[in-house]
């Protein structure tokens, strides 16, 4: 027994096994270094293209996770409710400019996609009356009569639960796709903006009391090749005071 135990002494502290036991802990130890950088951890961090153009902070997790709920959170009351209002154009100056051409409405109401699309994105403010609620789908929206009233619907807005497109990211000047590390992030922004939207603004309209009666709205579209007006809101007021 004791020339065994001698035999398995020799080979342990052999050099080859001591070798052998090095890679082995040092397998160890990269292992729980990857484990615990796992971790999440929140944090705001500083960004380089915004802090050199003063556009704010973007907000990432300490793994460079993107959080767009926070970023939406933070930017929406000092930026994106001021610059919706504060650009906003009559939705009847800019629909007459549109037929006209739409191209030349776009350089004088419009903004390109920040992606370098070919569309225009137009934000907008007006009212009208609400012919109809569609909620055959649940991409819900309302038709729109616009002053004057002849009963004919010139738009939709939408109303829920499901909100699409991007006109509203598209159409703020200061959300550009180059602030951020990926087209993932950039495309979360929009989905974030659209959750606000609806549980901000959509969320508080009793719809099966919106049909015949004005709505003023203030929003975002985009002028796409089907001709079809939908604004995506930020602000809605029933005629009557409910928002």
């Amino acid at each position: 027994m004791n020339k065994m135990i001698r035999l398995m002494h020799k080979l342990w502290t052999a050099p080859v096994i001591k070798q052998i036991n090095a890679v082995f802990l040092a397998a160890v130890i990269v292992s729980l270094t990857l484990l615990l950088s796992g971790c999440k951890l929140y944090t705001v961090v500083p960004n380089d293209k915004n802090k050199e153009n003063r556009q704010g902070v973007t907000f990432y997790f300490q793994d460079d996770s993107f959080d767009a709920d926070k970023f939406v959170a933070a930017a929406w009351d000092s930026k994106v409710l001021p610059v919706m209002n504060r650009k906003a154009v009559d939705i009847g100056v800019v629909l007459a400019a549109i037929r006209n051409n739409v191209e030349e409405a776009g350089k004088k109401y419009g903004v390109r996609s920040a992606q370098g699309g070919k569309e225009w994105n137009f934000i907008v403010k007006g009212k009208g009356n609400v012919l109809k609620i569609n909620t055959e789908s649940r991409n819900g929206t309302m038709d729109i009569d616009l002053p004057p009233y002849d009963h004919k619907a010139e738009l939709k807005i939408q109303v829920g639960p499901v909100i699409k497109g991007t006109s509203v990211r598209d159409s703020l000047d200061f959300i550009k796709f180059d602030d951020f590390k990926n087209q993932m992030d950039f495309a979360e922004v929009s989905n974030a903006l659209n959750k606000r939207i609806k549980e901000l603004i959509l969320s508080k309209l009793d719809l099966k009391q919106a049909p015949n009666r004005e709505i003023e709205f203030t929003g975002a579209f985009t002028v796409m090749p089907a001709g079809e007006i939908v604004v995506t809101p930020v602000q809605l007021t029933l005629a009557g005071g409910e928002k």
